[in-house]
């Protein structure tokens, strides 16, 4: 794992310089940190364009929010300005613009994230993906966030009633996951990524929900004293592209491109599930509180409602479709 990890340090710092032979350069950008598991599965993905296209395309990859926001990148891949021309993301950023992505937002959705892969890697993903095109995107693949588990300084949170009063971060453009905590009883704060971990030192959170990966890869472990597996939601991240960005490439370098990020989507879930129970191990041993929690109170506490609410607004077909393929 390290040896991958310094050479994608090296490679990355390498590629403002690169230039293709072709004249095609592709800013790839994300918020987390170069140390993450997304950053793995860029990094694969660059390489896998590397070996497949030669010198056709550079890659340039910007993590750890070096082009902003997640908002703001959005935005820069969908106006085409030439900043950013390909951005991975929570699925959530992307259902302001078709609300049926925020059927990734319903709580215990999936049992795990191989059965969530198996529904996300057919058909019915292409579908998801092809739902983005109207808004001036191509979706690639769909990258992973995990399973969702929550931590906090204030105490160990084995039912939902421990989690009232805390003041949670959220994910920022997501009003579900607003709903959600608070009808745990938090106070939700919506705060970037690259801000969660001096909000938390301060003392201005009490705590924050993410997967394992980019708990470990953010270091929260150094600044909160309590991890609940809780395991609530499964995130997916979709990568998508400037859409006549992508349109305008020559036909077989559109082919090499899908592919390649969607061998990078591969290579970031294995990195995952081989290291998930090392870093719950790492952190356990920084002096973190691991905590095993009934998941059925905190199920039954929020996925009617906002079940209920995602079918109001979005219809039931995709909801449908997902149980009938688990």
């Amino acid at each position: 794992m390290r040896k991958l990890l310094l050479t994608a340090l090296c490679l990355a710092a390498a590629g403002a310089g690169i230039r293709a032979a072709d004249g095609i350069v592709i800013k790839v950008g994300n918020e987390t940190a170069r140390t993450d598991s997304q950053f793995v599965g860029i990094q694969a993905m660059a390489d896998r364009m590397r070996q497949k296209a030669g010198d056709r395309v550079a890659m340039e990859l910007y993590p750890a929010s070096e082009k902003g926001g997640p908002q703001e990148m959005v935005e820069m891949v969908k106006s085409g300005s030439g900043d950013l021309d390909i951005y991975v993301g929570g699925a959530g950023f992307f259902a302001n613009w078709d609300g049926r992505l925020s059927v990734f937002d319903i709580p215990y959705l999936f049992d795990s994230a191989p059965q969530a892969h198996k529904i996300l890697d057919g058909a019915f993903g292409d579908e998801m993906l092809a739902a983005l095109e109207p808004f001036g995107v191509k979706g690639l693949a769909f990258y992973e966030n995990g399973v969702r588990s929550i931590t906090n300084n204030k105490r160990p949170i084995r039912t939902p009633d421990d989690v009232k009063g805390l003041e949670l971060r959220v994910m920022p453009g997501n009003p579900v996951h607003v709903k959600i905590w608070t009808m745990f009883g938090a106070n939700p704060h919506p705060v970037p990524f690259k801000d969660i971990y001096e909000n938390l030192k301060t003392g201005k959170l009490d705590g924050q929900e993410h997967p394992i990966a980019p708990i470990y890869s953010g270091k929260f472990y150094e600044v909160q004293k309590h991890l609940s597996l809780t395991r609530h939601i499964y995130g997916p991240l979709i990568m998508v592209m400037n859409k006549p960005k992508f349109d305008g490439l020559p036909a077989d370098l559109r082919e090499i491109l899908v592919a390649a990020a969607r061998f990078g989507a591969q290579a970031q879930r294995k990195f995952i599930a081989d290291n998930e129970a090392k870093f719950i191990e790492d952190m356990k041993k920084a002096g973190m509180e691991i905590i095993e929690v009934d998941a059925k109170p905190f199920r039954d506490k929020v996925r009617p409602t906002i079940e209920k609410d995602f079918v109001d607004k979005n219809g039931d077909a995709w909801l449908k479709r997902i149980e009938s393929m688990k």
